[in-house]
């Protein structure tokens, strides 16, 4: 009787820890498209401090980044264009992992003009559940994410997005 019972608590055992961790690891948001935006607070590389909520009202877009990561690098120059051009959002890059130190010496040698966030331990990338870089979030002008992305975007991409999901 006892060799019979053993295996249904073993697989019942299992199950529960795999449903334990499909639904996120205790209960975390998902952050995907139609979920309200976490409100988080970082300081920039001057030790301004910004909050998401902070720009209620308008559409905000959050780009994770890292100054090690090729693919973030070649799309620099289209962040830099948008962030430029298009007023009608805020674009904030959230740093990955990064040093202020570090953060400096890119922005130096780049010349960037954007809004750098210290997300020095990653705990907003981990509250955002973002594992590679560069991930971008758009969020609308009530806090609802409304797409996000993985990989290199345009500043022509991102505008069509804005325009078309955020539009009323």
């Amino acid at each position: 009787m006892l060799k019979k019972i053993v295996p249904v608590i073993v697989i019942a055992a299992v199950l529960g820890l795999l449903g334990f961790l499909v639904s996120g690891l205790g209960g975390k948001t998902s952050a995907q498209a139609g979920d309200q935006a976490i409100d988080f607070e970082l300081q920039d590389i001057d030790g301004n401090t910004y909050k998401l909520s902070d720009f209620k009202g308008q559409p905000v877009v959050l780009n994770f980044f890292a100054t090690w990561c090729a693919p973030c690098i070649e799309e620099a120059p289209e962040l830099e264009a948008f962030g430029k051009e298009y007023k009608d959002a805020k674009l904030l890059i959230l740093a990955k992992g990064e040093s202020k130190r570090r953060m400096e010496k890119y922005i130096g040698e780049s010349g960037s003009k954007l809004t750098y966030l210290l997300d020095t331990k990653e705990e907003i990338s981990k509250e955002y559940n973002v594992i590679g870089q560069p991930e971008t979030i758009i969020v609308d002008g009530n806090g609802i994410i409304v797409e996000r992305f993985s990989g290199p975007t345009t500043k022509d991409d991102l505008i069509a997005i804005i325009q078309e999901k955020t539009s009323p």
